[in-house]
């Protein structure tokens, strides 16, 4: 095949066709450096296909970056979900710990209501208790013998015996005197009769004395005091000036309370009275 050979215009050319036919020249003296002298132009077809092998290729890069592109932006979107999902989670757990701070202050302060509302229970079952105990029955030794007794009673009973104690015997035969008419079944009776007795004799009251303690000795006779008593009796006799009397009393004392203190010292005053004769 021969070389082609290029045809230039040769119209007059005007001031744009003169450009043209200035860049067509260049164009042709391009290609006629660019291609050997003896190289051929391609064929219509090898240029078409060749033109179609670079849109395909084109196009494949461009379908290779349109999946890039797809690609990063599914990644874009799951970073920005998962940093949505970061702060959604940062703002639960921020309101979560401010209801945690709330809940515990909350907390605290029914603590304290409730360590306030267990003492002051614990202070009125205290209160209550102590109340009660007051009321309840106790109990105690009388004259040898467990008993329980009302606390007031207790009370009244003891007040009684510490006034005798003190030397306020007036007092003492008072208190005694009341203790039993507001216990008149009380575990003190014989005792309270005792103590009467007792605190007539301490002021010279030797008829009262007598008449009180023969009646607690005669309803009493195993009481741990009746040989006292009936002691009692024999020396306010003396005192009153019925020696014969009060020998007969201390002989009782000798031969029924056999082997007490009261015996040995009614021995002792039998003997006193025996000399006076």
């Amino acid at each position: 095949m021969s070389a082609i050979t290029p045809t230039i215009p040769t119209a007059a050319p005007g001031r744009g066709g003169l450009a043209r036919a200035k860049r067509a020249a260049a164009v042709l003296l391009l290609a006629g450096v660019a291609l050997p002298a003896h190289a051929q132009l391609f064929s219509d077809d090898e240029a078409r296909r060749a033109i179609l092998d670079v849109r395909s290729r084109v196009e494949q890069l461009q379908r290779d970056m349109l999946k890039r592109i797809e690609d990063l932006s599914a990644r874009v979107e799951r970073l920005e979900q998962t940093t949505r999902g970061q702060l959604d989670l940062q703002n639960q757990i921020q309101a979560m710990r401010q209801e945690i701070a709330t809940l515990r202050g909350q907390l605290e302060v029914q603590t304290n209501e409730l360590a306030k509302t267990q003492r002051s229970q614990r202070d009125l079952a205290g209160e209550v208790d102590g109340r009660l105990k007051r009321f309840e029955p106790v109990a105690v030794n009388v004259d040898g013998r467990q008993v329980n007794v009302d606390p007031a009673e207790r009370r009244a009973y003891e007040g009684a015996l510490a006034i005798f104690r003190g030397g306020d015997f007036r007092g003492a035969q008072s208190a005694f005197q009341q203790f039993g008419a507001a216990y008149p079944q009380s575990a003190y009776a014989p005792s309270v009769q005792y103590w009467i007795g007792s605190s007539q004799y301490a002021q010279k009251d030797n008829k009262g004395a007598i008449t009180t303690l023969q009646a607690f000795a005669q309803k009493y006779p195993d009481h741990p005091r009746a040989a006292d008593a009936l002691l009692t009796v024999g020396n306010a006799q003396v005192e009153a000036g019925d020696r014969k009397a009060a020998a007969e009393t201390f002989k009782l004392v000798t031969e029924k309370y056999d082997g007490s203190g009261a015996a040995q010292t009614a021995r002792e005053r039998l003997a006193g009275l025996a000399a006076k004769r």
